[in-house]
């Protein structure tokens, strides 16, 4: 295999590396670089793979492993270590859905380690088929390799952290295999944001994108139903970043429910949930909800690789016709052992039918009472309207405060659910039902916002970070530039343009630091306006667009998605001066328009409608006391209420 273009950092082929012979490149990336080698003394093909962080390390004529620079010296070091730590720690592990790491040395300067070579296919190349996709049964023996090896890495204390398509092998005899484990190069994204591929968006949870993101089982399970949703749909789920606030995800229970099973997808869909705490937070607690897709097994958390008389079919071959096909080729003891754990299930199924189906007759037993056929009509659900999409305003309009007059009515106790009668259609059934509708809209934007909110101000924590880099005196090929007015910028130039990081002051007092762009500040940044007003977060083409946190101090913050500088989207405002009002909800020209919640200290809570950041419409309102009271506003005053 000749070296590419792409792969010119890499050694030349037939280089020795002690027993080792490299005869071809095997995949690369930004972290290091996979080679096949051949054991001289084993007389077998092993997986070698070579530290080199391609962003801070170059190769030198010698093949040595050098960095490019002394200002990254101790970060390539201390890397090093990590993929060394690292290589340790699995070369504890024995699991049959774990690749073997076999032994780990250090030469050239760098480090290696040296694993079994897993004669197979990736999932990503199994998935760029024709059909770009897996068919039911393979998805579902993928799926239980993963979680049998996961199991065991985090039963061990560590995670993966890199689980992707290319990172899992599908061995010829059809099991599944994950290797290049992720953990040194997270702790390298840690120490240094140098490295921008410690993550792959489309499989990565939020948590990742932010150093301080707590991480756990729930943050591979994110990534292991990502590979799932990409095997089962053809393509992966949108990256977790564009699922902040109005989330484009859509379930596979709804889109797929014709191929696979309900369970399964299901499954995958809660694994996919966008806020850590909404998934399963261990394997033991994710597995059961695949049903019997995945049936629940005792597998040991290490042991040696099976006979090949016992491996799973391979992934591809002919599937059998039918549930009863795999049934029937079950050892009998497995399937009256599967019966008697199912028998309380079928006898408790048929109390509950019989109850159901003698309902009316165990009434009149109970009661004495004559039976009466009735017929209850159930309530028909709610509609929640999704937030609409704004288009980009073309100024930033000054920023008025929110409305601190609202009514704060004076709490009732909540009226006791009247018996069943003919609907009531009085004014205050209207106004209550109407109410209902707003606040339960109101409520699922607020979710919403919450996690635009979260997702904020972990962006705002990277560019704080980017920004840092950007002012350190002894940044890499810095130039200064002198503007007139004052303005001055002193960080990477390319063709004599602001390109890479750098800081800019502006003669107004204005202060701006991070990536920059052909002039511009594109990427991550912070911004620090003449008036003293912040922000922290994502920019695009000079203006302070995508996820980010504004703050003028001890006044207001705002954290959402923005666009040319204003609140845009869902998001939160909250002011700083008392009382503290948060306003929660869908924004629009930096006003909550829309659907959304609003707290006034511990006074009083509305859920309902807005208009330019004022109560518009129908809504309720929360007392301190918890009654609730519902209400009609126009303009920020109440106009009609409940008694």
């Amino acid at each position: 295999m000749p070296i590419s273009s792409e792969n010119d950092q890499a050694l030349p082929l037939a280089t020795r590396l002690g027993d080792y012979r490299l005869d071809a490149i095997i995949g690369h990336g930004g972290f290091g670089i996979t080679y096949r080698a051949f054991d001289t003394q084993l007389a077998k093909f092993v997986a070698i793979k070579e530290y080199f962080p391609v962003e801070f390390a170059a190769r030198r004529p010698d093949g040595h492993v050098a960095p490019r620079g002394a200002r990254v010296a101790d970060d390539f070091a201390w890397g090093r270590e990590r993929f060394l730590d690292e290589a340790r720690a699995l070369a504890r592990f024995r699991h049959p859905h774990i690749v073997p790491v076999l032994r780990y040395f250090e030469a050239n300067d760098t480090a290696y380690t040296v694993m079994e070579f897993e004669d197979g296919r990736s999932v990503a190349q199994l998935l760029r088929t024709p059909n770009h996709r897996l068919q039911p049964d393979e998805v579902r023996r993928l799926a239980e390799g993963l979680l049998s090896g996961l199991r065991a890495v985090h039963a061990q204390g560590f995670l993966h952290r890199d689980i992707k398509p290319s990172n899992i092998i599908v061995r010829h005899d059809g099991v599944p295999v994950l290797i290049d484990f992720g953990a040194a190069r997270q702790a390298m994204g840690g120490r240094t944001r140098t490295l921008t591929s410690i993550l792959t968006p489309q499989y990565a949870p939020i948590e990742q994108y932010a150093l301080d993101g707590k991480q756990g089982p729930w943050s591979d399970i994110y990534s292991t139903a990502a590979v799932l949703h990409h095997t089962i749909a053809g393509f992966p789920p949108p990256d977790a970043a564009s699922r902040v606030g109005n989330d484009p995800y859509r379930p596979l229970s709804v889109t797929h429910a014709d191929r696979f099973d309900p369970a399964l997808l299901a499954a995958v869909d809660r694994g996919l949930a966008f806020t850590p705490e909404q998934r399963p937070q261990t394997i033991e607690a994710w597995r059961p909800m695949f049903g019997e897709a995945i049936p629940l097994a005792e597998d040991a958390l290490t042991e040696r690789m099976p006979p090949a008389s016992t491996v799973a079919p391979r992934l591809g071959a002919a599937r059998r016709a039918g549930r009863d096909a795999d049934e029937a080729a079950s050892p009998r003891p497995a399937r009256q052992s599967r019966f008697r754990r199912r028998l309380p299930f079928l006898l408790l199924a048929l109390a509950i039918f019989g109850i159901w189906k003698y309902q009316a007759q165990i009434r009149e037993r109970l009661s004495g009472a004559p039976k009466v056929e009735t017929q209850t009509a159930m309530p028909p659900s709610l509609a929640v309207a999704s937030p609409k999409e704004t288009p980009p305003p073309a100024v930033v309009p000054a920023k008025p405060a929110p409305d601190k007059a609202a009514a704060n009515p004076t709490p009732t106790p909540t009226p006791a659910s009247p018996p069943r009668a003919a609907p009531d259609t009085s004014a205050q059934k209207v106004l209550t039902d109407q109410a209902q509708r707003a606040a339960a809209e109101a409520r699922t934007l607020f979710d919403r916002a919450d996690e635009a909110s979260r997702g904020a101000r972990s962006m705002a924590g990277e560019a704080r970070i980017v920004a840092a880099r950007a002012a350190r005196p002894d940044l890499e090929n810095a130039e200064r530039l002198s503007y007139d007015g004052g303005a001055s910028y002193i960080g990477q130039v390319v063709d004599g343009k602001r390109q890479g990081l750098g800081v800019a002051e502006l003669g107004n007092g204005e202060r701006q630091a991070g990536d920059w762009d052909a002039n511009r500040m594109s990427g991550l940044g912070i911004v620090r306006l003449g008036d003293d007003t912040r922000y922290a977060g994502q920019w695009r083409d000079g203006q302070s667009t995508g996820l980010g946190v504004r703050e003028r101090p001890g006044i207001e913050r705002s954290e959402g998605n923005f666009v040319a500088g204003r609140l845009e989207g869902p998001g939160v405002r909250r002011t700083l001066t008392d009382p503290n009002v948060v306003q929660s909800g869908e924004f629009q020209f930096d006003l909550l328009d829309g659907p959304g919640v609003e707290a006034i200290g511990d006074r009083e809570r509305y859920a309902g409608g807005f208009r330019n950041g004022r109560r518009q419409g129908y809504g309720q309102v929360t007392g301190a006391d918890g009654t609730v009271r519902a209400g009609l506003w126009e303009d920020g005053k109440l106009v009609d209420s409940t008694p």
